[in-house]
């Protein structure tokens, strides 16, 4: 966790985001629904939430691979929109980069690694000549915890953690500030994915680089963050400091999934009680105005079937949008 709370500059700057997808006649999906956060530099921000709340599609739109339905995204002061300039794009793709989620789809398998983690700089003219580029990757390679010689391969010839370094060299080869890590370690070996957690936290103390961490682990995601977000279909319900959302949980959903978290003390596991939802998770598409969570709510009342609550701080630095604090 690398930021100095004392100090904190808004790096990224996400205002009322939505991105909608239209997938038959009439029928709208709202991967991403109204979400505004700031990233401050130098920190990792944690996303949470159940597959298909739309963790990564938010991700994707916020460094532009996807074209926001509306909202604005803000990075360091530039609007970040088909608006910007060739000049502007490009800049754009230097300073922020991903990491994606399966590392065995996302490296071209036809390509070797020198190839591959070496694109970045040929795109971006980083590297003098060929001599120059190949000590880079060499560099680059070595940085996250990989040697020479695996540059002249290609990746089928990687295990699982390998190829991930590979993906993170990869991201890192343009020196960006800014990265999204999509699920970085939920495809790999329980026994790797602290490898690589350890690896991004070290990363992110020698380069100041700056976060957003999407996981479905959540001891994982409170290891690593400053501060977490939770989504739920599309939208934010809760945003806090790391130890605040695990100590003092506000939102129904959030106290719900802390409570899937298993305790490695057996007693204790025995003897503490998990919260179950009852009711029934409503399809993403063609949600109506009520609360997204009113149908599994245990504290469901009728002004959470009018409108959505916005979401609200309820302390310094902690947000919830849930009508009881409205």
């Amino acid at each position: 966790m690398g930021i100095n709370k004392t100090e904190k500059q808004v790096l990224l700057d996400v205002q009322h985001l939505k991105k909608y997808f239209e997938v038959g006649k009439n029928q709208t999906l709202k991967a991403v629904d109204d979400v505004t956060l700031q990233i401050f530099k130098g920190e990792t921000l944690g996303l949470v939430g159940e597959s298909g709340c739309g963790k990564s599609t938010f991700g994707r739109t916020v460094i532009h691979l996807y074209e926001p339905t509306s909202g604005t995204v803000t990075f360091d002061g530039m609007k970040v929109d088909k608006r910007m300039s060739r000049k502007q794009a490009h800049e754009l793709t230097g300073r922020m980069q991903m990491i994606f989620q399966d590392p065995y789809a996302s490296l071209n398998p036809r390509r070797k690694i020198m190839d591959i983690v070496g694109e970045g700089l040929d795109a971006h003219g980083l590297a003098k000549n060929r001599k120059d580029k190949e000590e880079q990757v060499v560099r680059l390679l070595e940085t996250v915890g990989l040697q020479a010689e695996h540059a002249d391969r290609f990746p089928h010839e990687f295990s699982g953690g390998q190829r991930q370094r590979v993906g993170i060299a990869r991201a890192l080869a343009v020196n960006p500030d800014f990265i999204v890590c999509d699920e970085p370690i939920s495809a790999l070996d329980v026994s790797i994915q602290a490898q690589v957690v350890n690896l991004l936290e070290e990363l992110q103390e020698k380069r100041g680089l700056t976060y957003l961490f999407i996981a479905h682990d959540l001891s994982m995601v409170k290891h690593i963050s400053d501060r977490i977000g939770v989504m739920y279909l599309g939208y934010l319900v809760e945003l806090a400091d790391s130890e605040e959302l695990f100590n003092n949980p506000v939102h129904p959903y959030t106290k719900a999934l802390l409570s899937a978290i298993p305790i490695p003390e057996p007693e204790i596991e025995k003897n503490r009680r998990r919260i179950m939802l009852e009711g029934t998770l409503p399809s993403p598409i063609n949600l109506g105005n009520e609360c997204k969570f009113a149908s599994r709510c245990p504290y469901c009342a009728d002004r959470c079937k009018s409108a959505q609550p916005p979401l609200k701080e309820i302390k310094p630095g902690h947000f919830v949008a849930c009508s009881r604090f409205c």
